[in-house]
């Protein structure tokens, strides 16, 4: 599958970013991975492409996003033709989204690291003459004793820079991927998001965690009358989609109370969420939703086959009912319903 993970992030990025010269880096401590995150991070998404590369359902969900962004498609199809890019030659990719800019909500600063069969010279060349092409500029400037680059292609401008010779730190915030190449305190050092990150799968394809706004969880106690004391601290999400979809998510309370609380809050809207998705023929797949509390967190558990997936996608794309739920043929035959 040569669209999946990195069609929606490394496309964009690489796109817009410069290449990399020979360097002298070999004294600096090498950048990769989690070590690569800075401390601020707010939300944190780590995927193994190994293990998604060949995933029915990730290259469902990328063509999809695709087809509503006709010049993204376009691009990526250009720079996989013309750079030779094949998403199984990645191994891993992390997003971290950092501090909300302002008063909204994920609006922080957005860093991917992309780890795996990068060779800088090569990507440097093709990439170059891709900006090049549409009138963009790269330049480069030493930052930490890296080279960091600056690819302007109209409006938008995004940094580049290798922290080790397979992997790759971008993002459209200079300080952002400066204090990712740079010696700072990183995510494993924040006690607080490393707390969240022991509670998640992190043998999952894909899996993620992050804290929660202050208005997000805010509204959750509005919206459960009060019941609730404070909303969750974080989220906590692990997904395995290789045979249909085994997804998990968590929303780490203040309190086990409060854990209790919303379990049966949830619970007891299950039965609501399941008259709604009738109209949706989705019914089946609320069933399947399984709700659990363990310390501090409240659970939300769902293995999918592949047929409910597709399913799912289906009525999400504003696909019809399926054929197992479909409504009756009419009538005509002699038989009538109870």
């Amino acid at each position: 599958m040569n669209r999946a993970l990195i069609a929606c992030s490394l496309t964009v990025a690489v796109a817009l970013g410069g290449g990399c010269g020979k360097k002298s880096n070999k004294a600096l401590p090498e950048v990769a991975g989690l070590a690569a995150v800075p401390a601020s991070a707010e939300v944190v998404i780590v995927a193994d492409v190994a293990k998604v590369a060949d995933s029915a359902l990730v290259e469902r969900a990328v063509d999809q996003f695709l087809m509503k962004d006709a010049d993204l498609a376009a691009r990526w199809d250009k720079l996989q033709t013309d750079c030779k890019l094949d998403a199984k030659k990645l191994r891993h990719v992390i997003l971290a989204i950092g501090p909300k800019a302002g008063d909204a909500p994920g609006t922080g600063p957005v860093l991917m690291v992309a780890t795996g069969q990068l060779v800088e010279t090569e990507l440097a060349a093709c990439v170059r003459g891709i900006v090049g092409q549409g009138g963009g500029t790269l330049t480069a400037k030493t930052a930490g004793g890296r080279t960091l680059y600056q690819a302007k292609d109209g409006n938008r401008t995004m940094y580049f820079a290798f922290g080790r010779p397979d992997t790759v730190v971008l993002g459209s915030n200079e300080a952002f991927v400066t204090e990712a190449l740079g010696p700072g305190t990183k995510v494993k050092d924040n006690g607080e998001m490393t707390g969240y990150f022991a509670r998640v799968d992190q043998n999952a394809p894909v899996w993620a965690a992050g804290r929660v706004d202050e208005r997000v969880r805010g509204g959750l106690v509005k919206v459960t009358s009060g019941q609730l004391k404070e909303g969750p601290k974080a989220m906590i999400v692990s997904l395995d989609p290789s045979d249909g979809a085994k997804l998990e998510v968590g929303a780490i309370m203040a309190s086990d109370a409060d854990a209790k609380t919303l379990e049966s809050f949830a619970k007891s809207q299950l039965a609501l969420m399941a008259m709604a998705a009738q109209a949706k023929s989705l019914g089946k797949v609320v069933d399947k939703i399984a709700i659990s509390v363990d310390g501090p967190v409240t659970r939300f558990r769902a293995s999918l086959g592949t047929e409910e997936v597709n399913q799912l996608i289906s009525a999400l794309d504003g696909g019809g009912s399926t054929a197992q739920d479909s409504p009756p043929p009419a009538s005509g035959s002699g038989s009538a319903g109870p």
